[in-house]
């Protein structure tokens, strides 16, 4: 995480600096129906750079448990913000990364555990309605693809929901 955000730091010219700062705290719902909120992340960036409303590095840790499972999704992704309109201010936030999945899965009398991980592709996107210049909300959907041979998940794509709040200051 501080490598991304190291090098986002050089990508952005001095000048970049004395724009805004964005941030923006999420929940997550998923991967599994029924499983509530089951994680959070958060994205950390500067506003109006590179002709984006905002480019920031997004981390999101979720863990969710079914039955005998017990899963645990780690996202990194590199993100942006576009506005599509002004008043009332609205955005689209689109992010790319990877996702590292790490699960275990008990047999039903408890006594004997398999562990399996994978690495794989993350996306997400996002839309924002600002209530201020500095205030927003989001919505989104996140959606990773690993190895369904290699997880406990049973297909190649996972899904969750996940809803914040944007603040550039």
């Amino acid at each position: 995480m501080k490598k991304l955000l190291i090098s986002l730091a050089l990508l952005c010219s001095s000048s970049a600096f004395a724009n805004t700062i964005h941030i923006s705290p999420d929940m997550r719902i998923g991967p599994y129906t029924g499983s509530g909120i089951s994680g959070g992340g958060i994205q950390i960036g500067l506003a109006d750079t590179f002709g984006l409303d905002a480019i920031y590095v997004s981390y999101s840790h979720t863990s969710a448990e079914f039955l005998t499972y017990k899963d645990r999704l780690k996202t990194y992704r590199i993100g942006g913000q576009y506005q599509f309109v002004s008043v009332p201010k609205m955005a689209l936030q689109l992010e790319a990364g990877v996702v590292e999945y790490e699960g275990s899965k008990d047999n039903i009398w408890g006594t004997h555990t398999t562990y399996t991980d994978d690495t794989g592709a993350s996306i997400s996107a996002s839309w924002v309605v600002f209530i201020n210049d500095n205030i927003g909300f989001r919505a989104g959907a996140d959606f990773n693809y690993l190895d369904r041979n290699k997880t406990d998940f049973g297909q190649n794509i996972s899904a969750m929901v996940s809803t914040g709040i944007v603040f550039q200051f």
